[in-house]
């Protein structure tokens, strides 16, 4: 028996050896949550804008057109949990933090990455000192095959130096993807639900008690996406933003969802924008407890002023004044918003007493 015992033991120590050499090999290519991390340990107490959520937002919202210094956190299948803990794992850090911009999508209330996208978890662990995950390997991850196989062909640079995510330039059939993910993305799931919603408020009151604005944007997508969504879901979904946007001060919503200034040009798939044709969508300063964040794509000029006058103690004036001049068309908007012309003037003021 103690020959045995002997013999076994020789003969899985080189296998263990080579399990660890190749672990270790593995954890040195390059990925987004690593360079994530390292990114934000670096520079998240100069950070203005902090980008999370999921694939909607880590491809449309690129921190590059933003005003102020921001970074894209988002990640695949990012959910609300591990979105708590990517915002909170830098707390002590952040000096400047005024803005943070979380994806709201069809799916957002009801996906859990323990259920639809396990495979992604321990990276989160491994990278980012995740608890729950601290101890996991990637060699036995599903999706390690995938990263070797773009690592050797040069291939593993899927972001920018600002995390937005650099996509590949080939393109999705817009019909079937759209359909595809309308059905992949509609969960109905209760538990996922109350789950969802508890780290849901866990962000927005760790916003207010730190004074962060939090935007919440649901991206804008293709008709053959939001035309297969299950209404109970979407209405959820809905009533849920616009409780949290009435309800809290620090909370805005923005529904592009259906937006149809968007064409077929401006998407890789039915339900994610494009890189190379996206929209810029740039933050605004604003006067207090409004915010701006306007959407432009084509020819035009773009100027806003602000300012803010304390006539008395207690008594202060804010406005804001903002014009665009469009190069390339002579209707503006749609329906209610529709303006014939070039030019278009928006303008805010607030006259603010304190007791």
């Amino acid at each position: 028996m103690k020959k045995f015992i002997k013999r076994l033991i020789i003969f899985l120590i080189p296998i263990l050896i080579l399990f660890i050499l190749l672990e270790y090999a593995i954890r040195q290519i390059p990925n987004t949550y690593k360079y994530k991390n390292e990114w934000m340990s670096q520079h998240a107490d100069s950070l203005n804008t902090l980008i999370l959520g999921n694939s909607h937002c880590m491809s449309g919202v690129n921190p590059l057109y933003l005003t102020n210094s921001a970074f894209n956190f988002a990640n695949s299948s990012q959910d609300l949990e591990r979105d708590y803990f990517v915002l909170t794992k830098y707390e002590n850090m952040y000096n400047n933090l005024k803005c943070v911009i979380l994806s709201f999508s069809y799916c957002t209330l009801q996906d859990k990455m323990d259920n639809t996208d396990k495979s992604r978890l321990k990276y989160y662990g491994i990278y980012m000192g995740y608890e729950k995950y601290k101890y996991s390997v990637e060699i036995t991850s599903s999706i390690t095959y995938e990263k070797i196989k773009d690592y050797l062909k040069e291939d593993t640079s899927q972001y920018s130096p600002l995390g937005f995510r650099v996509n590949k330039f080939s393109k999705d059939n817009l019909e079937v993807s759209g359909i595809k993910a309308a059905k992949r993305h509609t969960l109905n799931n209760r538990k996922n639900l109350d789950d969802n919603l508890k780290y849901l408020h866990k962000i927005i009151q760790f916003c207010e008690d730190k004074q962060i604005q939090l935007i919440l944007v649901t991206t804008p997508t293709w008709h053959s996406y939001y035309e297969h969504l299950d209404k109970h879901q979407l209405d959820q979904l809905l009533s849920t933003a616009k409780e949290l946007d009435n309800n809290h001060e620090n909370v805005f919503y923005f529904n592009f969802l259906k937006d149809d200034r968007f064409n077929d040009n401006d998407f890789k798939d039915g339900d994610h924008l494009s890189e190379e044709y996206s929209r810029i969508n740039s933050y605004e300063k604003n006067i207090l407890y409004a915010f701006s964040m306007p959407s432009f794509y084509g020819k035009g000029i773009r100027l806003s002023f602000s300012f803010r006058w304390d006539i008395l103690k207690k008594l202060s004036l804010s406005a804001k004044l903002g014009h665009s001049y469009y190069a390339d068309r002579d209707l503006i908007g749609t329906d209610q918003e529709e303006i014939k012309g070039h030019n278009k003037t928006d303008m805010y003021m607030l006259l603010r007493y304190k007791f």
